[in-house]
């Protein structure tokens, strides 16, 4: 009989795999067979000019106050749970990573079927209860933007587990778009989107993918010069509003804002802690980011202890303080 340890262990490196091989070259071709030609006309001015190596969005990091509570709603909601690990931090300089004194947390990584994944993280030690913000254009990243093959059967997978919705787009029997709230009170849009009506073969619910990220920003000029200096495609600009892309094709929104309620002050916070992107070089990226008067948080990647020892990362601050992460995975 096999090993359960060995079982999970297997299951949470078959899901980071399939997370970081969102970074080949085979998904390169296929985004630029799914953006618009101007899009592409950008994204090949943009990759003759930075110097850069970014490739895909990996993960949002979510703090949470009850992991098995905040577990089981994103299961309910589509996404399949690889395994919990307890991470135990004692090395300083391992700390100085996150911006933080020596922690211990409880993680488990949550995949959906594009490949999206939410670190889902309890901070035991250092922990901090306060609330996420319930203002959405507070700045940094205050929102979660799913799509689903069926929100209709969302609602009712929601309704009968407990949970309240809005409906914010369509009709009750041909639903667009709803609102839900996590354990915590993240705020979560789910949108219908019918790309070939792509079911969700791992979890219970129809969420299969991100839809959309958005960043509020306070100056949005200053948030595109500066998400352009660290690799990313500036697609659109009007009205207050950027669209950035990356090499995957996804695309991130910048919207400016003018509330007075900044990011979050430490990674520990409840809520949508930071944004991870793949890098196909993080030494190379250090360096640009160091040139450009960008300062991390450590000097040199960082390669954790424990089970995540296969990669390597750095993590740094936009110009409003919302965390960016880059990530470098070592196995492939």
């Amino acid at each position: 009989m096999k090993n359960p340890f060995i079982k999970q262990f297997s299951r949470i490196v078959f899901i980071l795999f399939v997370a970081f091989a969102s970074c080949s070259k085979n998904d390169e071709i296929i985004a630029e067979q799914e953006l618009s030609k101007e899009d592409v006309k950008y994204s090949a001015r943009s990759s003759e000019t930075s110097d850069m190596n970014l490739a895909s969005i990996l993960h949002y990091n979510i703090n949470v106050r009850d992991f098995n509570k905040s577990k089981k709603f994103y299961e309910l909601l589509g996404f399949v749970a690889a395994i919990d690990l307890n991470i135990n931090v004692t090395d300083p300089i391992e700390a100085q990573g996150l911006n933080l004194p020596p922690y211990s947390l409880k993680t488990t990584p949550l995949l959906l079927f594009d490949r999206f994944v939410i670190d889902l993280i309890k901070f035991n030690n250092p922990y901090d209860d306060a609330s996420p913000y319930t203002d959405e254009s507070a700045l940094g990243i205050t929102t979660l933007s799913l799509k689903s093959s069926c929100v209709w059967c969302d609602m009712k997978l929601l309704k009968r587990n407990g949970y309240a919705y809005e409906l914010l787009a369509g009709s009750f029997l041909n639903p667009k778009k709803i609102k839900v709230q996590d354990p915590d009170g993240n705020t979560i849009y789910i949108h219908q989107v019918y790309d070939g009506n792509v079911p969700n073969i791992f979890g219970k619910g129809s969420v299969n993918g991100l839809y959309s990220t958005n960043i509020n920003v306070s100056n949005l000029q200053t948030a595109v010069d500066f998400y352009s200096e660290i690799g990313f495609t500036i697609l659109n600009v009007e009205n207050g509003i950027a669209e950035i892309g990356l090499r995957d094709g996804r695309k991130i929104t910048l919207t400016e804002s003018d509330s007075e309620l900044m990011p979050y002050e430490k990674l520990n916070h409840l809520g949508i802690a930071r944004i991870a992107i793949n890098t196909d070089d993080l030494d190379s990226d250090i360096a640009t980011l160091h040139s450009k008067g960008i300062q991390t948080y450590s000097p040199e990647a960082i390669k954790p202890t424990g089970p995540f020892s296969f990669i390597r990362y750095v993590a740094f601050e936009d110009p409003d303080g919302t965390v960016i992460e880059l990530v470098q995975n070592t196995l492939f």
